[in-house]
């Protein structure tokens, strides 16, 4: 940010690409603050992503480049965002006080111990974590440590470059998500301590945040898709009517959660500890327990590159080295300097996403958060099913979810002896109707719908208001990675 509170930094495009999705946000600098000009959302073309890689960077570019040009966004300088459960690694660990040399060559070592794949094929950073809370007398440190896959990256910048698109930094989701919630908030949430929910179509990601700088991190298998596969099952109709039910009926009913599952509901578990109160000490191990990475993966600023050895870029791909930059707030992961611009990929028949459309009476547009509604689907039969069924059928998948938010958030506690001020729930499935309120009763901190757009917002002539709030839910990522460079200090 530059002098006097004015807003610097050029017109940027966010892309954040999922397995089931793909959200593009362009955001430009004003005397008045940060706006964002335009969005999109399409569905990710089936077959260009497998197993958390892209397989088919030429194709899945062409659809990227197709919603761009639907969305009216013109720029072409690209923040993106990696992430995977298991092409991505991060890891708070805690070494000695040392020399920033020294710990260059111990992180060497800790990728060793901490990846799941060979270290001469990965691209590593870290950056030690200055937190107000701890005194500069500490005989130890802790260490944010990152590692993602060659491969991954490698097939990433080819997607961007075949969207015409600049790629100039490479981030991950965590840090985007913080900037656009906590970061860029106005209510006083930089100074307290932020947990973020975010549970998408895969995975639920969970990230604890104290001043917006990240204390916990954690990935949970339990999300969207799972709950529509209950829906499914339960009530014996195809998977595609399972989503549309789950976004048009679906409703939390809390007089029935302690009666469906004893750990559910106001008689289930006890509410985190209270942060008055003393907490043992969580074991050294305590985070492998908890499935502790992979799957989110956290970018740090640093003055000098720290790199594994790592296979060469494929032969199509500009030269580019990782640079490292930036501070602990909005400190990005890998920033890639490409030695040449971006080149446009040729066109390609590819079938096209359906475009996404408003349904005013689901709680997400119509083909948003599992893909278009296939044709041919007779939903006249999801009439016939009660609230009472539906959520008979997704509470035991809504048991299991919190069960693990719960777990997270002790373990948090026990380590720092403070639980966290409040939960923002955001993410196509915290669409359903009192998640936020069922989560609160059960965890007793308070939580709020996390809405990045209440504070970046969005003046598009195209987009209504009324659309704008309803996809609000999915865009925190996106909004925090266009952003990035118009924010901090």
């Amino acid at each position: 940010m530059g002098s006097k509170g004015k807003i610097v930094g050029a017109p940027t495009v966010g892309v954040n690409i999922g397995s089931s999705l793909i959200k593009v946000v362009e955001a430009k600098p004003g005397k008045g603050g940060i706006n964002i000009t335009a969005l999109g959302i399409a569905p990710t073309p089936p077959g260009t992503i497998e197993n958390e890689v892209i397989i088919d960077p030429q194709t899945l570019g062409q659809a990227v480049r197709t919603l761009l040009k639907e969305s009216g966004i013109t720029s072409k300088r690209c923040v993106s965002s990696v992430a995977g459960q298991s092409t991505v690694v991060v890891r708070i660990i805690e070494v000695p006080k040392m020399t920033k040399k020294e710990l260059g060559e111990t992180m060497k070592w800790e990728v060793e111990r901490h990846v799941p794949f060979a270290a001469n094929e990965v691209v590593m950073d870290f950056q030690p974590i200055d937190r107000p809370i701890m005194g500069g007398d500490d005989q130890n440190m802790e260490v944010l440590l990152a590692v993602a896959q060659q491969e991954v990256i490698n097939k990433h910048v080819e997607t961007i470059l075949a969207a015409g698109l600049d790629p100039v930094v490479i981030d991950v989701e965590p840090l985007a998500i913080c900037r656009s919630l906590v970061d860029a908030a106005k209510n006083g949430e930089m100074e307290q301590t932020i947990a973020i929910v975010n549970v998408g179509a895969g995975v639920t990601e969970l990230g604890i945040y104290q001043s917006g700088l990240l204390a916990f991190p954690r990935t949970l298998p339990i999300a969207g898709d799972g709950i529509t596969r209950a829906l499914s099952d339960t009530l014996q109709i195809s998977v595609e009517q399972a989503e549309r039910l789950k976004r048009e009926k679906a409703v939390v009913l809390l007089d029935r959660s302690a009666a469906l599952n004893p750990h559910m509901g106001f008689g289930g578990p006890e509410p985190v500890a209270d942060q008055s109160a003393p907490v043992a000490s969580a074991p050294s191990n305590a985070d492998d327990d908890l499935g502790f990475i992979p799957g989110l993966g956290f970018g740090f600023g640093a003055d000098e590159t720290q790199a594994a050895p790592a296979e060469a870029p494929a032969a199509d791909l500009p030269d580019f080295d990782v640079d490292l930059g930036g501070g602990m707030t909005g400190m990005p992961f890998m920033d890639f300097d490409l030695n040449e611009p971006a080149a446009g990929a040729p066109q390609a028949d590819i079938p096209q996403a359906a475009p996404i459309t408003f349904d005013g009476a689901s709680g997400l547009p119509a083909n948003v958060d599992g893909g278009p509604s296939p044709s041919g689907v007779d939903d006249s039969v999801l009439a016939d099913f009660t609230q009472e069924q539906i959520y008979d059928a997704i509470a035991p998948m809504l048991s299991d979810l919190i069960m693990e938010i719960r777990r997270s958030i002790e373990y948090y506690t026990s380590r720092f002896q403070s639980q966290p001020d409040k939960i923002m729930l955001c993410g196509g499935t915290s669409k359903i109707r009192d998640l936020d309120k069922l989560l609160q009763a059960e965890l007793g901190i308070p939580v709020v719908l996390g809405n990045a757009i209440n504070n970046v917002p969005v003046l598009s002539r195209t987009l209504s208001q009324e659309y704008v709030e309803e996809v609000a839910a999915l865009f925190p990522v996106g909004i925090g990675l266009a952003i990035r460079d118009m924010i901090g200090d």
